[in-house]
């Protein structure tokens, strides 16, 4: 027993002189050791500068960087406003000139600047599936009976294809009407519930709005706020350093997402409610009852009015590839929509800003995600939202024209949504029916490519 004993006791004794040393090992391991000179770094290695390169490139890449350099972001600022002033002397002219140049290459050269994203100068049509039954049958007619017979003439000369990209929006002058009323802005009767707020006090646009977060939306429908600004006699958007009389705000009764219905109408009135007791103002909320009626009545009327018209370019060969849609409408100035599934073809308005005619569709392809090298199709679809464009630029015609256009580089014909051959007859068919439509819309004051048509005939 006692040497059984004795085995055990130096059996313990050996496991725990292993552990012990095991952790001096680890210990050992993880100690910090001196930077000795031997593990110095090398060097950074210095800008190779070639023999081509231009001596002032050189001298650039010599150059030690700056300690700190502030962000800026892009701006007009002074320089913008410098330019405005006319110049009393040449040397005057060019240092104004100079400071806007620098300023510019200032912006674009920030590493911290934002990206600056092109928007699409107006939202592209989308199919009208939120206007009703009538909506969807008054599509159906105009797109499969309409167009079963469309044509055009192959003596019209092809429009000028050149187009450049959607330019910057103008901003829209406000005026005083003759009588004294304040002008309008974006607020419209016609489309618009509008609640009048009348404030106790003056109330600045800082002041206002951080209390706005609510009335961006009601359920799927718009909502503005403007003020009234006295100096300018004018209602505007609610804008931080001016000083406004009044407020009004409006929630819009229709769009292609259906009439403005109960539950949005009260998440309306309970934004607006809150927003009157944050400034202490009074507001004259309609009935519910009759604003739904009146969301309801100008719905029917949308759905009456809401046509898309469509014409096909089909291959009379070989499929095409994706990629080579691509190429053809680029070329053709026709602009890639955000989500990548068409391409827009923009038109200038009568104030001068670029607007959406048409857009060119390529099956379901999505140019952004998709293979285009393995993409093929036979068939490219000009789609035109007859509400969005103006009667004036003939936007149907633009629309046969750039497709017969097509369809001759391309090798391909004309048909409608039936196969068939546009025809010159059906051509003007169409077109008097197209006419019975513009009148429509502006016997009810929002003509076609109108501010107030396009925001009732979109999402």
């Amino acid at each position: 027993m006692e040497l059984q004993n004795a085995l055990i006791i130096a059996g313990v004794v050996l496991l725990l002189l292993l552990v012990a040393y095991n952790r001096w090992q680890i210990h050992k391991a993880r100690r910090v050791r001196p930077l000795m000179p031997e593990d110095d770094l090398p060097p950074m290695r210095e800008p190779v500068v070639g023999k081509t390169t231009q001596p002032e490139t050189q001298a650039k890449l010599k150059e030690a960087p700056p300690e700190h350099v502030n962000r800026r972001e892009p701006t007009l600022g002074e320089a913008g406003k410098g330019l405005k002033h006319e110049a009393d002397t040449h040397a005057d002219t060019q240092a104004d000139v100079a400071t806007a140049t620098a300023a510019a290459h200032a912006a674009a050269s920030s590493a911290d600047a934002d990206e600056i994203v092109a928007d699409e100068v107006a939202v592209a049509a989308a199919p009208a599936a939120g206007h009703a039954e009538a909506h969807a049958e008054a599509h159906a007619e105009a797109h499969a009976n309409a167009l079963a017979d469309a044509a055009i003439d192959a003596d019209n000369e092809v429009v000028e294809e050149s187009l450049a990209k959607a330019a910057a929006p103008v901003a829209r002058a406000t005026e005083s009407v003759p009588d004294g009323q304040p002008a309008a802005a974006a607020i419209d009767p016609l489309i618009d519930c509008i609640v009048p707020m009348h404030l106790e006090r003056k109330a600045s646009g800082d002041r206002i709005l951080p209390l706005t977060g609510r009335l961006r939306r009601a359920g799927t429908k718009q909502v503005h706020i403007e003020g009234l600004r006295i100096e300018a006699n004018a209602w505007e958007p609610v804008t931080a350093g001016h000083q406004y009389e009044d407020l009004q705000v409006a929630v819009q009764l229709a769009n292609r997402s259906g009439p403005l219905n109960a539950l949005e109408f009260s998440e309306f009135v309970n934004a607006v409610e809150a927003l009157a007791e944050a400034l202490d103002a009074s507001a004259d909320l309609p009935d519910m009852t009759e604003t739904v009626a009146n969301a309801r009545e100008l719905d029917g009327f949308a759905a009456g009015a809401d046509v898309q018209l469509g014409v096909n370019v089909i291959s009379d060969g070989a499929p095409w590839s994706a990629a080579y849609v691509q190429t053809v409408a680029t070329q053709d100035g026709l602009v890639l929509s955000r989500d990548g599934t068409r391409f827009i073809r923009y038109e200038p308005g009568a104030d001068g800003v670029q607007k959406p005619l048409f857009t060119l569709q390529f099956g379901d392809t999505n140019f952004l995600r998709d293979d285009l090298t393995l993409n093929a199709g036979r068939q490219i679809t000009l789609l035109l939202d007859v509400p969005q464009g103006a009667q004036t630029i003939k936007p149907f015609k633009t629309v046969c024209e750039y497709g017969y256009s097509l369809a001759q580089r391309m090798g391909a014909q004309l048909v409608d949504d039936n196969m068939r051959p546009l025809t010159e007859a059906s051509f003007v068919a169409i077109f008097t029916q197209l006419e019975k439509l513009y009148e429509k819309l502006e016997a009810r004051g929002m003509p076609a490519g109108s501010p107030v048509a396009q925001r009732l005939f979109s999402v």
